[in-house]
């Protein structure tokens, strides 16, 4: 018999605490999976073989050599913390469905 509330007890307990965030923690990670890529390879604009122009002839302007090193810094810090509040956007409405959506009730043994 006390095998069967222990058990109990446990199964409660992971339904309630493991799920919810091994299904936030995947939901999260396919959110980070999808945009840090992009964010941390930079831009890769395809090079046109038939142009006139070529690799690494661009102005300044298209390397961003006029921008300071501090610049550069800045604008990298404000678009990690961009993505940063886009994530914690994310992982705020998932959590709020999670909530919606899980039943109050524990499930029955039988």
């Amino acid at each position: 018999m006390s095998n069967d509330n222990a058990n109990a007890g446990s199964n409660s307990s992971f339904s309630h605490a493991f799920l919810p965030g091994l299904i936030l923690g995947l939901i999260i990670g396919a959110v980070a999976g999808a945009f840090l890529p992009d964010f941390l390879g930079g831009t890769k604009i395809p090079v046109n073989p038939n142009s006139q122009v070529t690799p690494g002839t661009g102005s300044s302007r298209d390397r961003g050599d006029d921008m300071t090193p501090e610049e550069l810094l800045d604008e990298a810090q404000q678009q990690a913390e961009d993505l940063a509040d886009d994530l914690e956007e994310g992982a705020d409405d998932a959590a709020e469905d999670l909530q919606q959506n899980l039943p109050t009730d524990p499930p029955s043994d039988g």
